[in-house]
């Protein structure tokens, strides 16, 4: 009998297909959400042994409501703030991330955000459909990475692939991070080591690559932009609360920031009308970092291969420890 695999967010068909196309028809069922009510929200929790979560939290009620449920995997890695662990551990239900497509999309993503800020993209795009030409207009406000200084946040898989991808750029990048990262790391990515106060002083562009904990909420505050390089670009494609967005939207109005790239933000999705959408150096995206065609068959094919895993009674590929 095929195994029922709930993806719990509400997404169109077009994605749903696929997440089939992928997926092994033979020894799995796919349940999607059509409505996104609370009652089909129930009602296929109850019949899901595999739930497949994303940016979309599975809260502690949903974890109860999934009576049948054995396995739960994650599409990308930010499983901090979207997975009740908690309740998970409690029914010794199983959890494991999917980090495979993520780095290289995010970081791809960060970079376009680090360009597209730097040359007013948005605003200059937007523009120009109206018939309105800016050619001279931000000639003394708009940056290049060339030459940068650029700080990263967080040298994890992502931030690695930043870094990586920077090399061509001609920037001196620096880094900070929990973490001690082996020097042989640190001379292949030509990445400097610094405290955190440090980077933020000397970075032209400061991005951010850290998971939302309570040591990472609102990090990023108003004491740490006041710190900020003047004229400096904020980047983030982590998650929103790492970064205070009443503090951020005072140092944009106050000129101090050059502008910002914010892919996520404290709430999802963010109120109508959104309050960055009046400056011209902020450009905002949906969350969508990772969230490539590309990406999400190199991500499903390994989240079935994952579940194939568990099933079969074998050890899955990055497994996060709930004890």
């Amino acid at each position: 009998m095929r195994k029922k695999v709930l993806y719990l967010i509400k997404a169109g068909e077009d994605f749903y297909d696929l997440i089939r196309s992928v997926m092994p028809d033979d020894r799995y069922e796919l349940l999607t959400l059509q409505d996104g009510s609370n009652g089909e929200r129930r009602q296929l929790l109850e019949q899901a042994e595999l739930v497949i979560v994303g940016g979309a939290r599975m809260s502690e009620k949903d974890v109860d409501a999934a009576v049948n449920l054995r396995l739960v995997l994650h599409q990308g890695v930010g499983y901090h703030d979207t997975v009740a662990t908690k309740s998970l551990m409690e029914r010794q239900i199983r959890l494991a991330v999917t980090p495979q497509g993520t780095s290289e999309g995010v970081a791809e993503h960060t970079i376009m955000m680090m360009l597209a800020v730097g040359r007013r993209l948005a605003f200059c795009d937007s523009e120009l459909r109206k018939g309105n030409w800016h050619s001279n207009t931000f000639r003394s406000t708009a940056r290049q990475l060339f030459g940068s200084t650029v700080g990263i946040i967080g040298l994890g898989r992502i931030g690695k692939q930043v870094a990586k991808r920077l090399i061509g750029f001609n920037v001196k990048t620096l880094y900070t991070d929990i973490l001690e990262i082996e020097k042989d790391t640190e001379k292949q990515l030509q990445v400097t080591r610094v405290r955190l106060d440090e980077l933020l002083k000397k970075s032209d562009f400061v991005t951010l690559h850290l998971p939302l904990t309570d040591a990472t909420h609102h990090l990023i505050d108003a004491r740490a932009l006041s710190i900020m390089k003047p004229g400096a670009t904020l980047i983030n494609c982590a998650r929103g609360p790492v970064v205070s967005e009443l503090a951020l939207i005072n140092a944009l109005k106050s000129g101090h920031l050059g502008g910002a790239g914010l892919d996520v933000f404290e709430v999802e999705p963010p109120e109508n009308p959104n309050p960055f959408a009046e400056f011209v150096n902020v450009v905002l995206t949906p969350h969508h970092a990772p969230g490539t065609r590309d990406t999400m068959v190199i991500k499903f094919r390994e989240l079935f291969a994952n579940a194939d895993r568990f099933f079969a009674g074998d050890r899955m590929e990055n497994e996060i420890s709930l004890s």
